[in-house]
This record gives C-alpha cells, structure tokens and sequence, in this order.
C-alpha cells in the first residue's frame, strides 16, 4: 500500500466520530480495504486480458464463446469482433487441432492525423487481437466455415461421429475426415 493510500484511509478514518466504539472503527477501515482490494482485482483481470508484444504493445483477447449441442452436427463458435472486416482477420488451424484467430482492429478516426484531439473517455480495444482455440476431438479441420455479420464472426465445423475417428495422430484424423 502507498504511504498516499495510508493517508487517505486514516484521514477516513478520522471523521468517524470518536464516540465510536474502536469496532466500528476497525470496521471501517476493513470496508475500505476491501473496496481496495476489490479495485485492485478488477484491474488485474482486465490486464490478464491482454498481453504484451516484445515492443511492449498489448494484444488483447476478443470474447468468445462456444456452443456446442450434442444434439447437432456442428459446433460452433462466436468471437466479438465489431468494427473488424472479413478481410482484417486470419484464421490458421495449426497441426495440434488448434484454431488460431488473429488481426488487427485499427483505429478509424474522424480527426485529422497530427490534430491535437484528446479522448477524455476511451473503452473500445484496438490494436492486435489473438484467440486460440482448441479444436474437440473428433472434428473435422478441413471443412471450418466461417462468417462475419454485424462485428461477430461465427466459426462452424461439423461433428465427426465417434466411429470415423482413429485413434493417433491429428494428422490421421484429418486424414479420416478427408477420405469420408
């Protein structure tokens, strides 16, 4: 804790009335260390989001999430891309059944490059984004679809049935997929 925030929580502190018991007191000073603590959590896991390049850049990682319903042939997945066109994103399926998802979201400004404008609030992520996702068992890799509507891109690849599938090596399952 900095010596700013010890001041700060004893000059809190100070304006309990001194008529308080020594309970309410400590009581108090718990409430504003755990609503310190709190802040301090919450600013962690939006940092956890993002991680830094080697140039000291953050790539953050856009939300996600995956159906997948045992009931149909595919699964599929939709990442939160908004403002970002079909043609800024790069899909890669890597040879460990991964499914790499990567870009950039640039900047699209309405002032002029080298003006002197300042954003007094700033929420929206740009910069370069990455999700890897790993790919279930028993899918196909070959036969991925993807679309992008409305800022979400929605990734689809059909369910392989358990019996299609060999035992071994990714390489051999794409192999068993391709055949079929």
């Amino acid at each position: 804790m900095t010596v700013s925030t010890t001041a700060l929580i004893a000059n809190k502190l100070s304006r309990i009335p001194t008529s308080h018991s020594q309970e309410e007191r400590f009581r108090a000073l718990d409430r504003n260390l755990a609503r310190r603590y709190v802040a301090l959590l919450l600013h962690q896991a939006r940092m956890s989001e993002a991680r830094r390049l080697g140039d000291g850049e953050l790539l953050y990682r856009p939300r996600i999430e995956v159906c997948d319903d045992p009931s149909s042939s595919r699964i599929t997945a939709t990442v939160e891309l908004p403002g970002v066109n079909a043609e800024e994103i790069s899909l890669q399926v890597g040879t460990n059944s991964t499914l790499r998802i990567s870009g950039e979201r640039k900047r699209r400004t309405s002032h002029t490059p080298g003006s002197d404008a300042k954003y007094p609030l700033q929420e929206i992520k740009y910069g370069k984004y990455e999700r890897v996702l790993q790919l279930p068992q028993g899918t196909m890799l070959t036969t991925i679809s993807a679309a992008v509507d409305n800022g979400l891109l929605v990734l689809s690849w059909p369910r392989v049935p358990p019996s299609a599938t060999t035992s071994g090596s990714t390489s051999s399952r794409v192999d068993a997929a391709e055949s079929s």
